[in-house]
């Protein structure tokens, strides 16, 4: 039998009603804020990180990236991020990147972004020029040079490049192909092919770092383009890149038939 008064019973349940609330509303913040925590893991040589506001100070390993900050690589510059959920962010050379959204999205002004983005990870999304691109599950390049070019290379996964300033213009970019175009483009392009090992001996944001959590599919996609290239029907453009991240440069080109008589 339970002597406690009814209103000593009825404060005893509504205090436990709203600890169970606080704990559930404390838990969702803890979340939330390690769902947004990205830290510095790697800086080489120049790099600075602050406020777009304020004056920047020297990155340094550990430190923490938050809505607002940008992150400025010099000549000889790099830098990886990692984010809670393990998306990896590799910075080269000349490059300045700003992060909103939770630091999920990632404003390319200029310079090479390598990131990889686990398949079990949310979604994230580099924006540059009039270009955005997203995924759930890739390992991409993105590289703005001024006004002049944008460029999206896919080495595993899926990335969807879509105008920020068109509805319904997008495309889906697969392994194994580049898309080029300006960064006050109207109109997507349809990529081209390139060639993933080549990419993978020859840029910096992958031989200056340890192997890529992705390196497996990576080679996996390798592959498939060995298979396709010897039967013949696959034919990666004649791009080769170097460079700070991926400086595309024509080499070999396919010489133009002489006119006819």
């Amino acid at each position: 039998m339970n002597n406690r008064p009814p209103s000593s019973a009825h404060r005893s349940e509504s205090w436990g009603r709203g600890l169970l609330i606080c704990l559930v509303v404390t838990a969702s913040c803890l979340n939330a804020v390690q769902l947004s925590e990205t830290r510095v893991t790697q800086v080489a040589k120049d790099v600075k990180l602050g406020p777009a506001q304020a004056t920047q100070r020297r990155a340094a390993v550990g430190e923490s990236i938050r809505d607002g900050d940008v992150v400025r690589t010099g000549a000889t510059g790099r830098s990886e991020l990692i984010f809670a959920d393990q998306t990896i962010a590799r910075l080269g050379a000349k490059t300045t990147v700003s992060f909103s959204d939770g630091t999920r999205t990632m404003n390319l002004a200029e310079g090479a972004v390598l990131f990889q983005i686990p398949k079990s990870a949310r979604e994230a999304r580099i924006e540059t020029g009039a270009i955005a691109a997203s995924s759930r599950g890739a390992t991409a390049i993105i590289e703005r040079h001024s006004n002049f070019y944008i460029k999206v290379l896919v080495l595993e996964g899926t990335v969807r490049c879509y105008l920020t300033n068109r509805l319904g213009e997008s495309l889906l970019v697969e392994p194994g192909q580049i898309l080029i175009t300006r960064p006050n483009v109207t109109a997507l392009p349809d990529p081209a092919n390139f060639d993933i090992a080549r990419e993978m001996k020859t840029c910096l944001l992958v031989r200056d770092f340890p192997p890529l959590r992705s390196q497996r599919s990576i080679e996996s996609e390798e592959q498939k383009q060995f298979k396709l290239m010897a039967k013949g029907t696959y034919i990666p453009s004649n791009l080769v890149i170097f460079g700070r991240g991926t400086l595309v440069t024509l080499v070999n080109p396919t010489p133009t038939p002489p006119p006819k008589p």
